[in-house]
């Protein structure tokens, strides 16, 4: 049992759960063959994600596979703990996103790249969250493989390219909930992002992100269905021409 708490669980729609962690979000979905996560914390949350597993009304030996959104360690921290528990588990990213996924290096901000920045108070209070959240842990998922066509052939999932954020940024549509998990190609909320808390969809702050060109261009075209998933922030809905938080 994890001592971390979530800042909000939700169901979005049948089979599919959304969980706000304390940093970074996932995804617990029902599966014909078992259940599935989108993404899996930093690596403190091994346990928390696996808690809304069962909180999801899942049995942690029905957990099949994980399809990453994108490698950064916020996204994929809490893997190692998971497969150490659960080596049957299949994890599953772009291809052009396993050297991220796979690690230990990964296409990230340093720490001295975020050295620069740190006289921001919202800079500050991020860190201070990630480090808590064993962000500098070293994390490798060498298992990790690429999906194709045929892993989503009979699943209500279907990745969407969102490239820029990470060289195989991936976006997850989830028909049946008129949902899009969107990693952080676009987020609501994240402590470092100027302005007003109002959560809606936005783009993450630049440096996080790779090529910030491409992630502009990518988060444009995304699919925007009712309900947005992201990787940072609360789940939002369209309420005619804004968006507003899923009620728990």
């Amino acid at each position: 049992m994890s001592s971390r708490r979530p800042r909000s669980v939700v169901s979005v729609g049948p089979g599919v759960v959304f969980v706000e962690g304390p940093v970074s979000n996932w995804v617990v979905l029902a599966e014909e063959d078992g259940v599935a996560l989108i993404d899996a914390g930093y690596p403190a949350d091994t346990d928390l994600v696996l808690d809304t597993v069962r909180w999801a009304g899942h049995d942690l030996g029905d957990l099949r596979r994980v399809y990453v959104t994108h490698g950064h360690v916020d996204h994929v921290g809490g893997l190692p703990g998971i497969l150490e528990r659960f080596p049957h588990v299949e994890v599953l990213a772009h291809a052009d996103e396993l050297d991220n996924v796979r690690g230990p290096g990964r296409q990230q901000v340093t720490p001295a790249e975020i050295g620069g920045r740190l006289a921001a108070p919202r800079t500050l209070r991020w860190l201070a969250r990630a480090i808590g959240s064993d962000a500098l842990r070293p994390v490798t998922v060498p298992t990790a493989r690429a999906f194709t066509g045929a892993d989503f052939a009979e699943r209500a999932v279907t990745p969407f390219p969102a490239v820029g954020h990470t060289a195989g940024s991936t976006a997850y549509l989830l028909p049946a909930a008129g949902a899009i998990v969107t990693g952080d190609a676009v987020v609501t909320h994240h402590d470092t992002l100027p302005g007003s808390w109002q959560p809606r969809p936005r783009m993450i702050t630049p440096f996080f992100t790779a090529d910030q060109g491409a992630a502009l261009a990518s988060a444009r075209a995304l699919p925007y269905p009712e309900v947005v998933l992201p990787g940072h922030g609360p789940a939002v809905h369209r309420v005619g021409r804004e968006w507003v938080p899923v009620a728990g």
